[in-house]
Order: structure tokens, then C-alpha cells, then sequence
């Protein structure tokens, strides 16, 4: 009979060095309470974290959400991120966010959160129950489908948020679908 030997250096040697590697490696997990909400930060309705978009694609956005939110009071928050890990989905991340920032005025509930998860590589719209007459989930899937999706294939983030962005105001508000035109 063979007795097997342990040799305890190295096993401490390699859970040492997993740690090293591990704690290495670039984490990008977010909770919703991490994402800072641009109405708060900047006066704005966007936020970017994932580094996607242009200054002037975000400024093009701050104006026509304000004219949107000037005109009938609707509220969109544009947001990017790198992923939405831990979260379960990029919708229950979604809804969460929507949540905790408490998008739109209140008495109206008529607030749109469009989400862009890059690493998920996924768009969720979400939107408050006095705006789902307005674009209810048949509606907000066109938009993703044959405004967003096409753009971001081709890789160019600014101009498929600026369209999705567009088509959601216009279906808010189509008096604004006039100033909305390209190019931008």
C-alpha cells in the first residue's frame, strides 16, 4: 500500500496565484444604485457608461428629450452600460433602474427608460404605465428591430440611439416629428 503525500506549499502557491488572477481581471458588474442618474449629476438625460457615444451625439439627446419633456412632460433617460451583471436579465436590470430612478413625473407616470447593455449586447426600452397605450410592446420592438438593431449592427452606436431616441419622442409626441429630422 502507497500512501499518497500532500504537499500543502503548493497548494497554497496556486489558491495564492487564483486570487492573484482573479482579483486581476477587469470586473464590471453593476447594481442600478451605481449608475449615475444624469438628472441629478448634469441636468441631462444621459448617461453613458460604456463610453459609446459622441459629446455631440449626447448633447443631441439632451435637447430632444428637453423639447420632448417641454412639450407634454414626458421624461426619457438614455443610459448605456458595459453590462448589466449581477442582474438576472438586462429587463429586470431595466425595470429595476427604471424603478429606482423613478423615470417620468409621477401623477403621470410617463416616464421611458432606453437602455443599451453593450457586453449584453442587448436594447431594453421600458416604459411607465401611462405611456404603454402609447407604445405598447408590439410598438417598442419595431423600434428596437428596424431603427436601433440595423445601426448597431454596422457599429455605429450614435446614430441608432439618435433614431431610437427620435422614434420613441415622435410616438410621444408627433407635433416634435418635424424638428426631429435627419441629418442631425
Amino acid at each position: 500500500m502507497k500512501a499518497l503525500t500532500f504537499k500543502p506549499q503548493a497548494a497554497i502557491f496556486l489558491s495564492s496565484l487564483s486570487l492573484v488572477v482573479l482579483s486581476s481581471l477587469p470586473s464590471q458588474a453593476l447594481t442600478v444604485q451605481e449608475v449615475p442618474n444624469p438628472r441629478q449629476t448634469n441636468g441631462g438625460w444621459v448617461t453613458d457608461m460604456a463610453d459609446i457615444l459622441t459629446p455631440k451625439t449626447e448633447a443631441q439627446l439632451n435637447q430632444m428629450i428637453s423639447e420632448l419633456e417641454a412639450n407634454n412632460s414626458a421624461e426619457i433617460a438614455v443610459v448605456t452600460v458595459p453590462e448589466t451583471a449581477p442582474a438576472a436579465s438586462p429587463k429586470e436590470f431595466a425595470t429595476a433602474l427604471f424603478n429606482y430612478w423613478g423615470i417620468g413625473k409621477a401623477d403621470r407616470d410617463n416616464g421611458v427608460l432606453f437602455l443599451i447593455s453593450k457586453g449584453d449586447r442587448r436594447v431594453e426600452i421600458e416604459t411607465g404605465y401611462g405611456i404603454e397605450g402609447i407604445l405598447p410592446d408590439a410598438k417598442v420592438g419595431r423600434i428596437i428591430d428596424t431603427e436601433i438593431t440595423p445601426q448597431f449592427k454596422q457599429g455605429n452606436f450614435d446614430s441608432g440611439t439618435l433614431v431610437g431616441t427620435r422614434a420613441i419622442i415622435v410616438a410621444l409626441d408627433p407635433s416634435l416629428s418635424k424638428q426631429l429630422k435627419f441629418p442631425w
